[in-house]
């Protein structure tokens, strides 16, 4: 399975599964394809990404989830070591609720203000254990950061264009005899080859690249060479011959810019 298939199943982000991943809580296997690297899980590799999100949703740092994978053993002392933990920070908690809810705040107009209150609600209890033993690590490595958020936008959005070039640039190019036959062919030496999937969608854009460039240019010749090719916008041409041109070029600029993102744009790449 690639990364976006483990994400999908998970629910986690690409940031945590490669986060996880560096941290050894996962070993899916690398692997190069056309001097890229890749990464492939299994179904094991899932089931292990599955556990380590419920521990960190519960809090468990990278440290204890990574010994209790290492040695079983481990596991009675982690645990019990984590409710102590937690037993301590949330009656921490609950005192600091009890003394916040006890406040009245209807006079308070300003952060300045407000922050006094505050503090007075932490200030510890002569008796108060010092808690700051229990501060966890962040946990951000399950969540998407804004940058995140919009690499992956833009992502599918790239995803969607280059979908939906490969697929009416294809249609549009079995119209043609030259077309129908380069598909034939590369698909003949896809299938041979057994090429991933990226490499897949590069073959369907430059093939249907060509070939819409290709009915593109017999159109031109159709109405007179080159010579007439700012006929084409002009409204002199015929309008049918005009418009088959328009659109077997139009379709071509689709599949170009299709073909320069996946092979390009890092970003999509990690999506196919």
């Amino acid at each position: 399975m690639k990364i976006k298939e483990i994400c999908k199943k998970t629910g986690l982000t690409e940031k945590a599964v490669r986060y996880y991943v560096e941290n050894g809580l996962c070993s899916p296997v690398e692997f190069e394809s056309r001097d890229r690297k890749y990464l492939d899980f299994t179904e094991e590799n899932l089931s292990e990404l599955k556990d380590v999100a419920v521990m960190r949703r519960l809090g468990l740092s990278i440290d204890d989830i990574r010994r209790m994978k290492t040695d079983g053993g481990a596991v009675a002392g982690v645990m019990k070591g984590y409710t102590e933990a937690l037993a301590e920070e949330l009656a921490l908690k609950n005192r600091i609720y009890a003394a916040l809810s006890s406040k009245d705040y209807s006079g308070v107009r300003s952060l300045g203000e407000l922050t006094p209150i505050l503090a007075d609600a932490l200030r510890p209890e002569p008796d108060d254990p010092d808690f700051s033993k229990f501060d966890r690590e962040p946990f951000d490595d399950g969540e998407p950061d804004e940058l995140g958020l919009r690499l992956d936008r833009i992502a599918k959005i790239e995803e969607i264009f280059v979908t939906a070039a490969c697929v009416i640039g294809t249609l549009a190019a079995l119209t043609t005899f030259p077309g129908i036959i380069m598909f034939v062919a590369a698909a003949l030496i896809l299938r041979k080859a057994r090429a991933d999937y990226t490499a897949l969608y590069e073959v369907v854009s430059g093939i249907g690249f060509l070939a819409n460039m290709t009915a593109f240019v017999r159109g031109l010749v159709k109405m007179g060479g080159i010579s007439r090719i700012s006929d084409i916008y002009s409204g002199i041409a015929p309008n049918f011959a005009a418009a088959q041109c328009r659109f077997y070029l139009l379709i071509a600029v689709g599949e170009l810019a299709a073909l320069l993102l996946l092979i390009f744009g890092r970003n999509i790449r990690e999506h196919f």
